[in-house]
């Protein structure tokens, strides 16, 4: 069952205030995007800033409506029925203010658990039990304005799941998080899908967090989406560019398979480059028979990076 679809998708915004007899001219952040998400799947939007992950994130949630194309959520239209779809989802919006810093923490999922008319017995036990895992409870009455900024990114997942939403959108759900906060928060994403079986849409930048986490990725940049596979698949576009690196003593001097020797140290050479997969056997038998002895072999797996510089030309963070 497909919980977003989305179908050739585009945003235009306008590069300077619309007045009238001036000319408008326009900023084509999304360009025709589509793909589509399934039910208990966690699916990212991997992209460089800019790249339009932000804006495809609005449009699903209703706040932004697009400038052509399709986009809906559990059947309903963004643009036709944004108040359906607004009943059924929540949103972890990137940055801190999504929050009441003058309430305390459970205040603030207790103003919102009203906003989504929670019956009242129900709301109390949904808020102990979310303040319960994301770590919060014993923490619940102190302002928010004394929170760290990991307590904060933790409470405000609590309160996206206030009104148990069917599906579940992250925007750069870690950024600015310390590693220990950053870890917890994707091993509790991860939980909501295995073990709660939420649907979770996620757009981040972090290339790990993108492998670790997601079941499919899409690889956006510059308001188009270039790739879109699981992380494995994503990964076999650039099996053939395998990085290897060889370890051995008494090293013959050259070798028929363009390795070059990069160091040597107290007799041990180190070759590395780019070879077939399926050479490296007979590279360690070329080195055998040529009486060198091999003391390690270490092939580097190819990383989504090295997918987005094959695909753009350029790295992720550019």
């Amino acid at each position: 069952m497909k919980v977003v679809e989305v179908k050739d998708l585009r945003k235009l915004y306008p590069k300077k205030i619309p007045l009238p007899f001036r000319k408008v001219e326009y900023f084509e952040a999304l360009k025709g995007i589509t793909f589509s998400v399934k039910k208990g799947e966690l699916f990212g939007l991997l992209g460089p800033n800019g790249a339009g992950k932000t804006t495809t994130i609005k449009i699903l949630t209703t706040l932004l409506e697009p400038t052509s194309g399709v986009a809906k959520v559990l059947g309903y239209d963004v643009v036709k029925e944004p108040r359906e779809i607004r009943r059924r989802i929540n949103l972890v919006a990137e940055g801190e203010r999504t929050l009441y810093w003058r309430l305390s923490g459970y205040e603030n999922l207790r103003y919102f658990a009203s906003i989504y008319y929670v019956p009242r017995r129900e709301a109390e036990k949904r808020i102990k039990e979310l303040l319960e895992m994301v770590g919060l409870w014993e923490r619940r009455n102190d302002l928010v304005m004394n929170y760290s900024r990991g307590m904060k990114q933790r409470l405000a997942i609590a309160k996206a799941l206030i009104n148990d939403p069917e599906v579940l959108f992250l925007d750069e759900p870690t950024l600015g998080l310390d590693v220990q906060s950053a870890v917890f928060v994707r091993e509790l994403v991860r939980k909501l899908v295995d073990e709660e079986g939420k649907t979770v849409l996620l757009t981040t930048h972090y290339m790990q967090e993108a492998e670790e986490l997601c079941d499919r990725i899409a690889i956006i940049d510059h308001g188009r989406i270039i790739a879109l596979d699981t992380p494995e698949g994503l990964k076999k576009m650039v099996r053939d560019n395998t990085i290897v690196e060889v370890k051995v003593r008494n090293y013959p001097g050259s070798n028929p398979f363009g390795l070059a020797k990069v160091e040597e140290q107290e007799g041990v050479a180190i070759l590395r480059g780019s070879i077939d997969e399926e050479e490296i056997p007979r590279l360690v038998e070329f080195l055998v028979k040529n009486n060198a002895k091999v003391l390690s072999v270490e092939v580097e797996e190819p990383t989504l990076e090295d997918v987005f510089i094959k695909l753009t030309g350029r790295g992720l963070r550019d």
